[in-house]
């Protein structure tokens, strides 16, 4: 489960191997996880599809896209939601 700071606004975006944590916005934050989670399949697809498939989920978003989407996909990844194959590099649910 993700740790919220911050009186509950901001939530901490961890990637392997970083040594800072980033925060984003917890609404932005849930958000795009959700659009993310209920884009992916186990069948793995790159970024730049994932990116068009969250974007007509989250019509009137106020953001960049692919920006809150690869920092939630760090996260979801880190929690182990999210699957990230290498060479090249693909997305996908465990």
């Amino acid at each position: 489960m993700r740790k919220k700071i911050k009186g509950d606004s901001r939530t901490p975006i961890r990637g392997k191997g970083w040594k800072r944590s980033p925060t984003i916005a917890t609404d932005k934050y849930d958000t795009i996880s959700k659009a993310i989670l209920d884009s992916l399949t186990t069948t793995p697809i790159k970024f730049s599809e994932l990116v068009k498939l969250v974007g007509p989920r989250v019509k009137g978003f106020d953001g960049s896209v692919p920006w809150y989407t690869i920092g939630c996909l760090r996260e979801l990844e880190t929690q182990g939601r999210v699957t990230r194959h290498r060479k090249p590099v693909l997305y996908s649910k465990p």
